[in-house]
């Protein structure tokens, strides 16, 4: 039985087994020890043969009646485990007791106190559970954490987006979903290539990403489940999973189409205005509005319709007999429409028909997202042809006058942009204003002519000069004062010559006389072709048609000294 006992007591561990032994009669008095017993006892003074053994070792206390079932044969074994010794030291012991019975020949019976020092399995165990706390910790921190920045992406206003480094999708927020339309299922597992729609600019991405190197605001076209163009600025880096062929690439994006699209329109509107106050004539000024619109708001095909050979001829609200022709087209070289700009010299519309037509009836801009689908047999099929899609256009309209009709077109599907009509419907007036001062300007010089010689003979410096500050005409003895030529005067503006120090006041008289003013006694100084100052003195006066200030004239004497 007592072999069985200790098979069970050295079973327990596979730790090795550091026992000592102490014997005790059936008063608890020690009547055997082992050599090294005492560094276990509380008490090592107390551990003597004779002594009780509680004394030693106070953990027996109130124990007497397991003790003694175990001294008459009641109970085979008892156990106290992980018992801490040294308190009060540097270093802890750990000790396991085990109590056992004795039984000599004479039927003397003993208890045998059985001692483990078991302090490195208790110190291995203390350090594997408060690791395991500590990993418990750690992972119940990196759960919180992801929770964390799972919260934090899902309520990000950025779209964010996650790829592997082959550009298929694999992880996306809420905010990612709204910019492009698709759904997390539609998303997840797809090329990149579904948002960006540029190969060459999907290849030098993760060509740069194979050099480790991030991106800042790296403004990319996109294009959303419905085909709308967006630009997004990305900012992307590469998260490494700890293996080169395991890393991640993550893009927060910001949709700044709005902010592209305000600055195209100033742009345009800056651009339009530049090309009316440069242009000679209505002819140099049309073309270049068609690129400069095309090219500033993106869209790829700009068209002028006119009821007339060319645009100039005004038409009274009440004629809806006319017919449009196109007079003027430009494009960029990503359409190839040589067949639908064919069609569209060759095609005509009366108002009310077509895109061209409604607008000329309505006398407001109009938008359509697809051409190919709006039921204009004329051109749709050359258009589709094409590759166009969205269109709008808008009157050259001065009040009641409507002189043309201009049409946009692009590859793109686009929903309405309120904005953008309202923006050209304001550009339409602008034109319309420029081609009736153009019109006036014309007719101004034609009427003069009578008095052309009359002012080339008079001694008196003569000038007439548009609102723009551009010369319409000058005598002979004003060229003669300045010493420019015919040619080089129609490249000068009239504050060009002015000298500096009478810019500002020239400036002012300059816009009373536009304002309706009539400015007399004008004295100022100008600088010639040869760089000398000159001083004039005189009258201007304004020129209006309709209202509108179509030039100034004035009369000036030399009066330097």
């Amino acid at each position: 039985m007592k072999d069985q006992v200790l098979d069970r007591i050295l079973n327990k561990s596979s730790f090795p087994h550091k026992f000592e032994r102490l014997e005790v009669d059936d008063n608890f008095c020690i009547i055997d020890t082992s050599e090294q017993v005492q560094r276990f006892a509380h008490r090592p003074e107390e551990m003597t043969l004779g002594k009780d053994i509680r004394l030693s070792f106070p953990e027996l206390i109130g124990l007497e009646d397991i003790l003694k079932a175990i001294l008459y044969g009641k109970q085979e074994l008892f156990e106290l485990q992980g018992i801490r010794r040294g308190l009060n030291q540097p270093s802890h012991l750990y000790i396991n007791i085990y109590i056992i019975r004795e039984q000599y020949e004479n039927f003397q019976n003993s208890l045998i106190v059985l001692i483990e020092d078991v302090t490195d399995k208790i110190v291995l165990k203390h350090k594997l559970l408060n690791q395991t706390n500590e990993a418990n910790l750690l992972s119940s921190a990196l759960i919180n954490c992801k929770s964390y920045m799972e919260q934090v992406i899902a309520s990000m206003p950025d779209a964010f987006l996650v790829t592997s480094n082959l550009g298929k999708i694999i992880k996306i927020n809420h905010a990612a979903e709204e910019l492009f339309g698709f759904s997390q299922e539609e998303l997840i597992n797809q090329p990149i290539s579904l948002i960006i729609d540029d190969q060459v600019v999907i290849k030098a991405i993760y060509q740069h990403f194979a050099a480790q190197q991030n991106f800042q605001n790296l403004e990319v076209v996109c294009k959303t489940k419905t085909r709308e163009k967006r630009l997004i600025a990305f900012s992307c880096s590469v998260i490494s999973q700890g293996t080169e062929s395991l890393e991640d690439i993550v893009f927060i994006g910001r949709d700044i189409t709005t902010r592209q699209r305000r600055e195209q329109r100033t742009s345009a509107q800056y651009t339009i205005t530049r090309i009316l106050s440069e242009s000679q004539s209505i002819k140099q000024a049309i073309p270049q509005i068609l690129q400069s619109m095309c090219q500033n708001l993106g869209w790829d095909l700009g068209e002028l319709w006119t009821p007339s050979q060319y645009i100039g001829t005004s038409v009274k609200i009440h004629n809806v007999n006319a017919v449009l022709r196109c007079v003027e087209i430009w494009s960029s070289r990503l359409v190839s429409g040589r067949e639908f700009k064919g069609v569209t010299w060759q095609t005509t519309y009366t108002p009310g028909v077509g895109l061209p037509g409604e607008i000329w009836i309505r006398r407001s801009p109009l938008w359509t997202e697809d051409i190919t689908q709006d039921g204009d047999k004329r051109r749709s099929p050359a258009a589709a042809e094409a590759g166009l899609h969205a269109a709008f256009g808008f009157p050259i309209l001065d009040d009641n006058e409507i002189l043309g009709v201009m049409v946009f077109l692009s590859r793109d599907i686009q929903a309405k942009d309120t904005e953008l009509l309202e923006m050209v419907g304001s550009i339409g007036s602008q034109i319309a204003q420029f081609i009736k001062r153009k019109q006036a300007e014309i007719a101004l010089v034609e009427s003069e002519q009578r008095y052309r010689d009359l002012f080339e003979n008079a001694n008196d410096l003569i000038q007439a000069v548009n609102a723009y500050g551009r010369f319409l005409y000058v005598n002979r003895a004003w060229r003669e004062a300045f010493g420019y030529d015919e040619i080089e005067i129609a490249s000068l503006n009239v504050f060009d010559i002015i000298h500096p120090e009478f810019r500002q006041y020239c400036w002012q008289k300059f816009y009373r006389v536009l304002s309706g003013e009539k400015q007399e006694q004008i004295k100022a100084g100008f600088i010639t072709k040869n760089g000398e100052t000159i001083f004039l003195e005189g009258n201007i006066n304004g020129k209006f048609i309709e209202g509108h200030p179509i030039a100034t004239h004035g009369i000036f004497r030399n009066v330097t000294q």
